[in-house]
C-alpha cells in the first residue's frame, strides 16, 4: 500500500488523539470554530464521517457510543486499512474512479488536519493549533482540487480573506471557511 498515505494518517491521527487526550474536563462542551458544533460534537463527526465512509468498504465493530473510544476504533480500523491491500480497493468516487486510500488522504486526512485546529482553537488549548506547512499545502491543493462542491451546504463556509503575512496553515485554514487569528 502508499506508505506515505498510511504513515501521514498514522501521525495526523495521532495528532488528534494528542490533542483530545490533552482537553480539560470541561472543554468537551466549548463551542468551536465549526458554527453550532461543541469540541464533542466535532470529534462526533470525525468518528461518523470516517465510519460511514469506511463501512460502505469494510467490515466494521458497531460503534460503542463513547465518542473517545470510537474515535481509537475507527482510527485503528483505518490505519489497518491504509496498511493492508485494502486501501488499493478501486471504486466510483464523486468525482470519478478512485481508491480507499486516495479518499482517506484528500478528504479525511484533511478532516484530521483542520479539525484538530477546530478542538484546540475550542477548548482554548494552543499546543495543538500550529498545522505543519508540509501537510498543509498538501491539503490546501487537495482542497482546491475538490471544486465548488467544496462549498456545498454542511462541507465548508465561504473562503475568508487570508492574512498577508499567513503561514500555509492559515492559508488552509482560510480557504476552508475559517478565520486563522480570531
Amino acid at each position: 500500500m502508499n506508505s506515505t498515505i498510511s504513515s501521514r494518517y498514522r501521525r495526523l491521527s495521532q495528532q488528534l488523539s494528542a490533542a483530545v487526550d490533552d482537553l480539560p474536563t470541561e472543554a468537551w462542551n466549548a463551542p468551536t470554530p465549526c458554527e453550532g458544533w461543541t469540541v464533542r460534537d466535532v470529534l462526533q463527526h470525525i468518528v461518523d464521517t470516517q465510519r460511514d465512509f469506511l463501512g460502505r468498504h469494510v467490515d466494521l465493530e458497531p460503534a460503542t457510543g463513547e465518542v473517545r473510544r470510537d474515535w481509537e476504533n475507527v482510527r485503528t480500523l483505518a490505519q489497518s486499512v491504509l496498511a493492508d491491500e485494502r486501501g488499493a480497493t478501486s471504486f466510483e468516487g464523486f468525482f470519478g474512479p478512485t481508491t480507499i486510500a486516495e479518499v482517506v488522504d484528500r478528504f479525511y486526512g484533511m478532516d484530521l488536519l483542520v479539525h484538530r485546529w477546530d478542538i484546540a482553537r475550542g477548548a482554548g488549548t494552543t499546543a495543538h493549533q500550529r498545522l505543519d506547512d508540509t501537510d498543509a499545502a498538501h491539503y490546501l491543493e487537495a482542497a482546491r482540487s475538490h471544486g465548488d462542491t467544496l462549498r456545498m451546504d454542511g462541507i465548508c463556509g465561504p473562503e475568508v480573506p487570508a492574512p498577508v503575512d499567513a503561514t500555509t496553515g492559515e492559508r488552509l485554514l482560510a480557504f476552508l471557511g475559517r478565520d486563522p487569528r480570531s
